[in-house]
């Protein structure tokens, strides 16, 4: 299963959530790798120096999982061929005006270049109990994608994974990704 992450914004959380996602499957016992899209190859340096589990795509492999991270860029040809390949596609978004605009764009890119029924909003770095929060079910709404029931709160924790690996995570941020990962198996 080819599984695209994908924003035209960058800072958006694509190549953390895609490194996390990535691990949970491992550590639920899935052979999963990264097929790193990012001219900054963020992805591969971390799997590199981190050593989680997860591999670096190689082509002819077979893998349960393979996590496709993309550039930031809407006119990307690499963003394009991940899309028309995929066979699930995950928008990454924070709840943020100027992330949602974007997202806008990056919908209308996905129409234009994914032909599956299998594309949704995964929000990230969402602060509980707070107005934006409240209303990302409209907000979404506005996407005109299916909206993930899971969210990614904004955790210091996920950050310092990039650093230290999937092992700076507490169980509660482990639980919250991998959960995240199940339905985006499942929806």
């Amino acid at each position: 299963m080819n599984i695209v992450f994908c924003n035209g914004k960058g800072g958006a959380g694509k190549t953390t959530l895609s490194a996390l996602l990535g691990c949970a499957l491992v550590d639920a016992g899935r052979r999963v790798a990264i097929e790193d899209r990012d001219p900054q190859r963020t992805a591969t340096r971390w799997i590199e120096e981190t050593g989680p589990g997860l591999e670096v795509a190689v082509k002819d492999q077979v893998y349960d999982a393979t996590i496709v991270d993309t550039p930031p860029r809407l006119d990307s040809p690499l963003l394009h061929e991940a899309l028309r390949r995929a066979d699930r596609v995950i928008l990454v978004s924070s709840p943020s005006p100027a992330d949602l605009w974007t997202s806008q764009d990056t919908v209308k890119v996905i129409r234009e270049h994914y032909q599956g029924d299998k594309a949704a909003v995964l929000f990230n770095s969402v602060q509980r109990n707070t107005t934006l929060a409240k209303e990302l079910p409209n907000l979404g709404a506005r996407l005109d994608l299916t909206v993930l029931n899971r969210q990614i709160g904004r955790r210091q924790s996920y950050q310092h994974a990039m650093l230290l690996g999937w092992s700076a995570l507490d169980a509660k941020a482990r639980e919250e990704i991998l959960q995240a990962a199940i339905e985006i198996l499942t929806f």
